[in-house]
């Protein structure tokens, strides 16, 4: 098990051992606009494993000819000098060159000396450095090995037009050293975009020792988007929701992305219940850098309460973030980057037209991740280990007293563990995971504290959730994919080709638990334990125009939530 890993067990561990020495929770019952505050989560950590992108591999590399030293016979040599070794340290230099002092090389130790240089250059991501050997007398027992530096002499893009790209994906690179991780990340700023398959390819330059980058980018489209329907929405207000997403790509030249969402309930009974979603993002690249913003807002209505004394709920929350973004280290196995943003976060609770002070509030925060996009086990895994601090300031605005420890806090610092992954077991039989955990050192206002039980989180859950200060859950998928490649349907293949090809059959198997940490006077009579767990099946489609999932899964742990039985889900979408 390499470090990686290690440290990978060692902060799951820690921050499930640290979560059991606390063992109050509170239990939820019809406030179902929790499962939008799931959503919404589900959400903003999928943007942030997205900023990480596959490692880059689509390079090729033509070199030219190769370098052949014309000596003769054997040559006593008893003393190597490396000039201009750059990036290499002396340790390094020395380390290469010791072994062949004072000894008699042949024409084949020396190109053994100048192929070891150059390895040494490439495992540094230098392709294009090289070391060779200058017009000189070896008589003397003095070898000379000068190292040149490869450069980029330009950059030629074909396909997409190029407008500002190169300054964008590839700035000040130009007339500068040849490094590898640059190339890889202007490639990973290109590859961002949906549906855009850009590869790079170094030729040999029209001045020595320099190359021509060349950047392939097939015409991927302007807008892309989806409309889809799925019954992830509240029980009490509308579970059937409508869904568009619309993406707008490289509008104004600079590899910008443009995203918009509206979701809405699809019931017959609007003024019973309704939710609604709306946001916009956007984010530009410069090199290592990426920034961007965006805004969402939430709205649901629904009746709480018996039947005979109903209740009017109305929850209306907006989100306001921007931040950058910068990759710090890029290696052979995983890039890290550190994210940091600021946000702004309010939510209004309104019962029978009147405001719930303790309910509602506007909240400042800063929110710094690290992140890590690495292999492990010969797989790709996102890890983020995050920190979101509560500023008490900055915008912030409540209507409680919110000093005391049992009060909820607009200062707190809360810490943020993600980690996803996928790991193949067998041909065509896969192992999905994904884990999420908090914890805030001070209480937390309900919109503001860790939600489980629901589509988002442990399924098996639709009317119920707990919530509390601390959490962690666990979601698992097991996945084979249908053997269709070689699927024959006659007069219906295309039906088969839109809707079965690579579609699989899973199940599910959840866990989680939440604690309070505080029991805040305004939940005495909740539950103080949470732990719940779920399993299911289910059938679907994820890649392609058509794109669906029908599944049903069941609580085997409901702990302190009653029994909701089976619970049938199912998802369409179609792709453009």
């Amino acid at each position: 098990m390499n470090r990686r890993s290690l440290v990978f067990n060692a902060i799951l561990i820690y921050c499930l051992s640290f979560l059991c020495l606390h063992n109050k929770a509170y239990g939820f019952g019809n406030n179902q606009y929790y499962n939008s505050l799931q959503y919404q989560g589900y959400r903003q950590r999928q943007e942030l494993m997205d900023m990480e992108l596959p490692l880059s591999n689509d390079i090729s590399v033509n070199q030219g000819e190769k370098f052949m030293p014309q000596i003769k016979d054997c040559v006593k040599i008893n003393n190597i000098d490396i000039e201009n070794p750059y990036s290499l340290s002396k340790e390094k230099i020395d380390h290469i060159i010791k072994k062949w002092n004072h000894r008699c090389l042949t024409v084949s130790d020396i190109n053994t000396i100048l192929n070891i240089l150059n390895q040494a250059y490439l495992k540094t991501n230098f392709l294009t450095t090289r070391a060779y050997l200058p017009q000189q007398d070896l008589s003397s027992g003095h070898l000379r090995i000068v190292i040149i530096e490869g450069r980029i002499e330009n950059f030629n893009f074909t396909g997409t037009p190029e407008r500002f790209h190169e300054m964008t994906a590839f700035p000040w690179i130009a007339g500068n050293v040849l490094d590898l991780n640059d190339l890889k990340q202007g490639l990973d700023n290109m590859n961002r975009l949906p549906n855009w398959k850009t590869s790079l390819k170094i030729n040999k330059g029209h001045q020595d020792n320099t190359s021509i980058v060349e950047v392939k980018t097939p015409k991927a489209g302007l807008i892309h988007g989806k409309v889809s329907t799925d019954n992830n929405g509240q029980s009490i207000s509308a579970r059937t929701i409508g869904r568009s997403n619309f993406i707008v790509t490289d509008l104004f030249g600079v590899l910008d992305m443009w995203s918009f969402e509206y979701d809405h309930s699809l019931n017959n009974r609007q003024r019973l219940g309704h939710n609604s979603f709306f946001s916009m993002e956007g984010s530009v690249p410069m090199g290592p850098w990426l920034l961007w913003c965006g805004w969402w807002r939430s709205d649901d209505m629904y009746h709480d309460g018996p039947k005979i004394a109903l209740h009017r709920e109305d929850v209306t929350q907006k989100d306001f973030h921007v931040g950058i973004s910068r990759v710090l280290t890029r290696d052979l196995i995983g890039v890290t980057s550190l994210i940091i943003s600021y946000q702004t976060k309010s939510f209004m609770n309104y019962r029978n037209h009147i405001r719930e002070n303790y309910k509602s509030a506007r909240l400042s925060m800063l929110n710094i991740t690290l992140s890590e996009y690495t292999k492990l086990w010969d797989r790709v895994w996102y890890i983020n280990l995050g920190t979101k601090i509560g500023l008490n300031g900055l915008m912030t605005k409540t209507w409680i007293n919110n000093s005391g420890k049992y009060a909820p806090h607009t200062r707190f610092v809360k810490f943020i563990l993600d980690i996803q992954g996928d790991q193949p077991i067998i041909k065509s039989l896969t192992w999905h995971t994904f884990v999420h955990g908090e914890y805030s050192d001070k209480s937390q206002y309900d919109n503001e504290q860790m939600q489980i039980g629901g589509p988002y989180t442990v399924r098996g859950f639709i009317r119920q959730n707990l919530a509390g200060n601390a959490g962690v859950y666990i979601r698992n998928d097991l996945s084979w994919t249908l053997p269709t490649d070689d699927m024959h349907c006659g007069d219906y293949q295309a039906f088969c080709d839109f809707f079965l090809d690579k579609s699989e059959f899973y199940g599910s198997l959840d866990a989680g638990m939440t604690r309070a940490v505080y029991a805040t006077p305004y939940h005495v009579d909740k539950p103080k334990v949470g732990n719940i767990g779920s399993g299911g099946i289910g059938l679907r489609k994820k890649d392609g125009i058509f794109m669906w999932d029908a599944s049903v899964t069941h609580a085997f742990t409901p702990s302190i939530l009653a029994p909701e039985g089976w619970i049938a889900g199912f998802a369409f979408g179609i792709s453009f």
